[in-house]
C-alpha cells in the first residue's frame, strides 16, 4: 500500500466515524479527501510526508495533525491545500525535533 493510499484510507476512516478522530465538518474533510486523492503520486507535499513517515512515523503519531488540524478542518477555512501545507509543517516540525532529541542522546 502507497502511502497516498494509507493516508486516504485513514482519512476515510475518519469520515466513516471509526478512524483516528472524530471529525466536526464532514462535508469539508470529504472534500479534503477528494483533494488528496487527485494529487498526482508525485506530488512534491506528499512525496515529503512519505519520507517523514519512512524516518521516524512522525507524521502518524502527530497529536498537531490528529487531534487539532483533522477534526477542525472546515470549523473555520476550508482550504485543502492549506490543510496539507500544516500537516506537513508540523510532521516536519516533529521529525526535526525528534532528531535534535536523538542528537543530544548521542555519547560524548
Amino acid at each position: 500500500m502507497t502511502f497516498k493510499e494509507e493516508f486516504l484510507q485513514e482519512l476515510e476512516d475518519c469520515l466513516r466515524g471509526y478512524g483516528a478522530v472524530p471529525v466536526l465538518n464532514h462535508n469539508a474533510l470529504a472534500r479534503f479527501v477528494d483533494f488528496v486523492r487527485a494529487l498526482p503520486e508525485d506530488d512534491l507535499r506528499l512525496r515529503c510526508l512519505t519520507n517523514v513517515d519512512q524516518g521516524s512515523g512522525s507524521f502518524w503519531n502527530n497529536p498537531a495533525v490528529w487531534w487539532e488540524l483533522v477534526p477542525r478542518f472546515g470549523v473555520a477555512h476550508c482550504d485543502c491545500g492549506g490543510l496539507l501545507d500544516r500537516m506537513l509543517d508540523e510532521a516536519i516540525s516533529d521529525e526535526i525535533d525528534v532528531l535534535e532529541m536523538e542528537i543530544r542522546e548521542l555519547p560524548g
